[in-house]
């Protein structure tokens, strides 16, 4: 009697990316790599799992106009701060994203919190990038509760569980590990990426270098 082999189902590409809410360079590198792993073969056999970073934990907790936020971080005049925006709002354009100049800024760990409350229900990268579209999108209102929570329901996640985390510290500890652990592979800012647990890309890379580095890490784990 002839014997058949079933075929080795092939190993799932996970992609460890930190990020903050308030970067920039995150919300283009997130685009980034969608739109690779989307052109990739094995686009259905990669998981993508957002970790939290903390990019700027002195961030004033009341909102202001992130030209203004941006030149008292780094000590330069505003028309500078608006001129680095209107760079990069050009980057964003050229990924099809809306960018603001005239947006506000504040401190995100709340926001953090809440893709951790989203990981939970399996939403965090989706939870990430719909608070990102809102904030750079220039919605006055982006850091609003009832805007997170709305953001929060839109994505099968109750109102009362994101309200409960905005009344408390819950997910905090997780914030802190996550920003931890990501500074322990030697991250220094982020987006930080992890392909298979061992190829690491930090900064924004192009959609073709995160392509590259996609087929990379699938050879490897599927060698």
């Amino acid at each position: 009697m002839e014997m058949t082999t079933a075929a080795k189902a092939p190993a799932r590409l996970t992609i460890d990316m930190w990020a903050d809410v308030l970067c920039p360079w995150c919300y283009l590198g997130e685009q980034r790599l969608s739109s690779a792993i989307a052109s990739s073969p094995h686009a259905a056999e990669i998981e993508v799992k957002v970790h939290t970073f903390v990019l700027d934990p002195d961030a004033p907790a009341r909102v202001s106009p992130t030209v203004d936020y941006l030149a008292h971080k780094y000590g330069i005049p505003v028309a500078q701060a608006r001129s680095m925006e209107q760079k990069l709002a050009g980057l964003a354009a050229a990924e099809g994203l809306p960018y603001e100049v005239d947006r506000l800024a504040r401190n995100t760990f709340d926001q953090l919190r809440l893709v951790q409350l989203g990981a939970s229900y399996g939403v965090a990268w989706e939870y990430l990038r719909a608070m990102q579209a809102e904030v750079f999108g220039g919605n006055p209102e982006a850091f609003e509760h009832d805007t997170l929570v709305r953001i929060g329901e839109e994505l099968g996640i109750p109102a009362e569980a994101v309200r409960e985390v905005l009344a408390t510290d819950r997910f905090a500890d997780a914030v802190r590990a996550d920003h931890d652990a990501a500074v322990a592979l030697g991250a220094r800012g982020v987006p930080f990426t992890v392909l298979g647990n061992r190829l690491g890309i930090p900064g924004a890379a192009g959609v073709d270098q995160y392509a590259a580095a996609i087929d990379q890490a699938w050879k490897r784990a599927n060698g």
